[in-house]
């Protein structure tokens, strides 16, 4: 069992591997095992059947769709960042902070 770290701690407690998305996916690929469940957003099962496809993945759960994920797409970013679309959000320092707390406990974790 691969999981993220925001799963809820029993969840956690009883993987294999946790760690960031990319961590899943490179800890799939790399272990010899045919099987695995995997705990963090659902589209990444569907990533990792394509990149490897003699194994087999299975959603620890069908809830497990960010859809806050989904509201953003690669052509909206691209828009962004050649300047023709979205628009600049501002936050304070503290909420900034907070919101990378869990970005540098994955890294911690070596995803």
């Amino acid at each position: 069992m691969l999981v993220h770290p925001e799963c809820r701690p029993e969840v956690v407690a009883q993987a294999d591997y946790v760690g960031s998305t990319t961590g899943i996916m490179a800890a799939a690929q790399k272990s010899d095992a045919k099987e695995f469940i995997i705990g963090t957003e659902n589209s990444i099962v569907e990533h990792l059947s394509f990149a490897c496809p003699e194994k087999r993945f299975y959603p620890l759960t069908v809830q497990l769709t960010c859809m806050d994920m989904k509201l953003t797409t690669l052509p909206d970013i691209y828009r962004c960042l050649q300047g023709v679309g979205g628009e600049e959000i501002v936050l304070p320092e503290d909420v900034m902070q907070g919101a990378g707390r869990c970005i540098r406990r994955m890294v911690e974790l070596g995803g």
